[in-house]
This record gives structure tokens, C-alpha cells and sequence, in this order.
């Protein structure tokens, strides 16, 4: 049969603002959708239906540390509440890396940022996932040029066993894990009745709790701080502590993305829960707030 072939849907990259595609590991999302309205009549068993408004689907994506300069920037000053508005776009590429489909995103906002669980033990690959809003979305066929991708040199380094916590004044060198924690932008609608497409800003971040599991070698400094602050009552401002997350290489030292916390304060601490005659290292879990979070260097 004649004319166009199917082609392989795993090959895309991310454009933001025009600059060189960044490409990714997956992504998913990103569609146009009618929102019906209905007619009922009290007479008729046939129930009217049209189109009224539409709607965009968040477009979510994942990356290693090292995919897309340009991302990593615009999650950047979205943590540091710079409220950026970009335009990207999704470009779907064929076998030869051919660009065949385009999703185009206007005045899109970095909305969610979710790391994953960091454990010792663990032998994945460090993938953040990302998702985005957009004013708006339209659909183009691809140009057929080669995708140009950047070079990924550091897309493979990042594991989800290589990291080092520091939290001021407090021992961290035996934190086994560090829960899957995700930062969220809210994001608020502008509804003209005279147009079928809104505008979208900025409202209230959320900035999440973290959750450590720590080896009971270290209690006692931890026990000490939860007694101060949750206890005796001593959790102004001054009580509250600054931390870092360093994100490393195979070699565990490199330092490829460094995310700080501030204002961290405990919640609750208490013992792993433990099981008769199961050998396992003795471990307690902390939940900590925080009220900001900043991403401080990331390697690209």
C-alpha cells in the first residue's frame, strides 16, 4: 500500500524556546481535548450533546540529570519561584531521527518536580519527572529533518544509589533512604466567556516533607533534636536547620545537581517496624518540613 509508513514512537526530544532539542527518556500527555456540555428536556429520552469548551492536557516527561541545558534551567527558576513561562516543543522522530510529528505547548509553566526514591541499595538509573501546563496546544506535522539533539555526557552517571544528605549539625553519613518527594506549582485559570481557550498563572507552591530512614547507630543526635524542637517547644525560626542533597557520579565524587533545603524542621521520628527472627539492620524514620527549595548546580 502506497504512501505514508508507520514509524517508531520511541525516539523524541524537548525544545524549549527554539534551542537545540534536548532529548528524553519518556514522555506522555500533551493532547487537546473537547469538553462536552449536555442538554436535557424533560420530554425527550434523548439526552443533546455539544462541544463547549477545551481543554489541555498536562504534558509529562522524564530525564536524567544532564538531559536539556535549557530544562534544567527552566526547573531551576521555577524553584527559585521565577515563574517562568516557556514555549516548547515535543518533537516525535522516525527510525533515521527524522522529525515527523510536532506538539507545540505555548506559555507553559514547570507545575510538578518529583525525585525519585534515593536508597542505598538501589540500582537504578536517577530519572526526574517533570510536568507542565500550557495556555495552549496545537498540533503540526514534522519538517523531516534530522533531529539535532545535545550530547548527553552525564545522562547514564546518575543512580539512585549515589548521593550524599547533610543536614547542618546533625549525622547523616548512615541515611539509608530518602523517600520519593515531589516540589508542585499551583496553577490558577483565567475563563473569558467570549474565548474558548484560557490563560493560566502562577498561585501557591507546595513544598514537600521529606522522609529519611536512618541507622539507629545515629539516634541519639536525632532523638536529642526531636525532644528540643517537637517536645520542650524550641522550633522558631533560629531551631530550624538548612540541608543538601548532592546528587554524584560513579566515582562518588563528582557532584552532578545539588539541591538545597531551607528552614527544615523535624516532625516526628520513630523506630522501623521490626519482625521476629528477620536478620535487617536496626533503622529508625524522621519526617522533616521544609519552606524552600532550591536546585544550586546541576551538571549539563
Amino acid at each position: 500500500m502506497a504512501g505514508k509508513v508507520s514509524y517508531s514512537a520511541g525516539r523524541f526530544a524537548l525544545s524549549i524556546d527554539g534551542d537545540t532539542p534536548g532529548l528524553l527518556s519518556k514522555a506522555s500527555g500533551g493532547v487537546i481535548k473537547g469538553e462536552v456540555a449536555q442538554h436535557k428536556s424533560g420530554l425527550d429520552n434523548i439526552v443533546k450533546k455539544n462541544l463547549a469548551t477545551i481543554s489541555y492536557e498536562d504534558l509529562k516527561f522524564s530525564l536524567a540529570v544532564g538531559q536539556g541545558k535549557g530544562i534544567w534551567e527552566w526547573i531551576k527558576a521555577s524553584f527559585d519561584k521565577g515563574f517562568v513561562q516557556k514555549n516548547i516543543e515535543l518533537i516525535a522522530a522516525d527510525f533515521d531521527y527524522k522529525s515527523m510529528s510536532v506538539r507545540e505547548f505555548m506559555n507553559a509553566y514547570v507545575t510538578e518536580v518529583t525525585m525519585p526514591a534515593l536508597s542505598g541499595d538501589s540500582k537504578d538509573a536517577l530519572y526526574v519527572d517533570v510536568t507542565t501546563t500550557a495556555d495552549t496546544i496545537r498540533y503540526k506535522a514534522g519538517d523531516g529533518k534530522v533531529v539535532q539533539g545535545e550530547a548527553n555526557v552525564n545522562t547514564k552517571k546518575a543512580l539512585c544509589s549515589n548521593w550524599k544528605l547533610d543536614i547542618d549539625g546533625l549525622p547523616c553519613e548512615r541515611v539509608a533512604k530518602i523517600d520519593s518527594w515531589t516540589w508542585k506549582q499551583k496553577i490558577i485559570k483565567d475563563e473569558v466567556g467570549a474565548f474558548r481557550d484560557y490563560t493560566k498563572h502562577p498561585a501557591a507552591l507546595e513544598i514537600p516533607n521529606l522522609k529519611l530512614t536512618i541507622s539507629m547507630a545515629d539516634l541519639d543526635k536525632w532523638t536529642d533534636w526531636h525532644r528540643s524542637f517537637v517536645i520542650d517547644g524550641k522550633c522558631a525560626d533560629g531551631d530550624e536547620k538548612s540541608g543538601a542533597l548532592t546528587i554524584l557520579g560513579p566515582d562518588l565524587k563528582e557532584e552532578l545537581m545539588t539541591v538545597n533545603f531551607a528552614h527544615v524542621g523535624i516532625i516526628s521520628l520513630e523506630p522501623e517496624a521490626v519482625e521476629a527472627n528477620k536478620e535487617s539492620i536496626a533503622r529508625f524514620t524522621v519526617e522533616l518540613y521544609c519552606e524552600e527549595i532550591f536546585i544550586d548546580t546541576y551538571a549539563v
